[in-house]
């Protein structure tokens, strides 16, 4: 994966440069930026929770947390954007505290992470995880004094456990949250293609 020098530093693969490859932050929200130009808007991030199957009323509250929160980060300027745009060669910089750390601070994916988050916290043989014990990882991973980063992994689990809303009283299959961090399920659930796969 292609991926910033460094934490400050804007990353290559928007899927408008030619040849470069995504981070897997990137390919996570690329789904929602519909016309490949590395800018996500508002309302492209509504249409997309539609597209997943998410009502008009939790589309609309996923718009304004999502582009609420992350705008100013992932923008790359001083000066906030008038318009609440997201930059997707930026996304990185809009990884927060309090969460399982899967995503490095580059935007690349940690395997090792990712499984390790899946050992602790869920029952053997650690394939599937409850809405209960989703619950208990967050609060495993709170860091102090982070309520930002509270309430957007609290968001983030419940989006995923809503998109993902499992048949199995088990829970959700670990591969369908991995599938979450690289963004494929958005394409799965939406059934369009996804941009490199054309």
């Amino acid at each position: 994966m292609v991926a910033p020098k460094d934490a400050l530093s804007a990353a290559p693969g928007t899927g408008y440069e030619p040849g470069a490859k995504n981070t897997a932050l990137q390919s996570h929200v690329a789904f929602f930026d519909r016309d490949n130009d590395g800018i996500i808007w508002p309302l492209d991030t509504y249409t997309g929770f539609r597209a997943i199957g998410f009502g008009i009323f939790l589309s609309l509250l996923s718009m304004i947390i999502i582009h609420g929160g992350f705008s100013y980060f992932t923008w790359g300027s001083i000066l906030p954007d008038p318009f609440f745009r997201l930059k997707i060669k930026y996304m990185h910089k809009g990884k927060h505290g309090s969460d399982t750390e899967t995503y490095t601070t580059i935007g690349e994916f940690d395997d090792n992470r990712f499984n390790y988050i899946f050992n602790m916290y869920s029952s053997d043989p650690h394939t599937h995880l409850k809405f209960t014990e989703g619950v208990r990882m967050l609060h495993g991973n709170m860091n102090p004094f982070d309520f930002f980063g509270w309430f957007a992994a609290s968001f983030e689990w419940l989006a995923t456990y809503l998109m993902l809303w499992p048949q199995d009283p088990q829970g959700v299959r670990k591969e369908d949250v991995k599938a979450v961090y690289n963004g494929s399920i958005f394409y799965k659930l939406s059934g369009r293609k996804e941009k490199n796969a054309e």
